[in-house]
């Protein structure tokens, strides 16, 4: 069976769930190895969507009825599954966002960039930027965890942005957001207020400069 008819029969819901099976797989790189994706983390992204409902019925139809993934592992607390058909679902991705068929080694290369901006580890970062704001007043270890990612991460942020900014946007686009959310966050804490005047860095009276991994020690 299509994976059209998928979405037609289930709408929203049904785009949704192989929209999170796809950026659950791709982020789960490196993890437990138990397979591509699992139910618990399916259900944690389509939260992060907005979207609040069991998803269980339609990963079941998935894989007895549309033969796209298989489950790998499951017990009385996990459930976990691999990608059978990863292009086939990819492709009825695209078609209902109305985009062409992604060419030859597009989805490869992105599927590179969401390999490299996950090793970045950026929900720590954002973490560790909010919690930094958070403080009433910044210590010495707090302005060279600051350092570190000021001045090594951001620059390959940048550099995933520059990339996966119009060339993939339609499958990056949680990441794309997840990127910006941390520049913004790193902009609120360090940039001068307008623009002008001292860096809004409590409890400093020096401006962050970067001292190389001298600077870094202790980390």
């Amino acid at each position: 069976m299509e994976l059209t008819e998928f979405i037609a029969k289930y709408g929203e819901r049904g785009y949704l769930v192989l929209r999170a099976i796809i950026e659950e797989a791709d982020s789960n790189w490196g993890g437990p190895g138990l397979g591509d994706f699992s139910y618990k983390g399916i259900r944690n992204r389509l939260r992060s969507y907005g979207v609040e409902y069991n998803p269980a019925p339609l990963l079941s139809k998935l894989e007895k009825e549309y033969g796209v993934i298989e489950t790998t592992y499951h017990s009385t607390s996990q459930h976990w599954w691999k990608i059978l058909d990863r292009e086939a679902i990819i492709g009825a991705l695209r078609r209902h966002e109305g985009l062409p068929p992604a060419e030859e080694g597009d989805d490869t290369r992105a599927r590179l960039l969401r390999i490299q901006f996950y090793s970045l580890e950026p929900d720590r970062m954002l973490e560790t930027l909010k919690r930094l704001a958070r403080g009433r007043r910044m210590s010495d270890a707090d302005r060279r965890r600051l350092r570190r990612i000021v001045f090594e991460d951001l620059p390959l942020l940048v550099k995933f942005l520059e990339e996966a900014e119009g060339e993939y946007e339609d499958l990056l686009s949680r990441e794309i957001a997840l990127a910006h959310a941390i520049l913004e966050a790193a902009e609120r804490l360090v940039a001068p207020a307008g623009g002008r005047g001292a860096p809004r860095l409590r409890g400093v009276g020096e401006p962050l400069e970067y001292r190389g991994e001298a600077g870094l020690k202790d980390l």
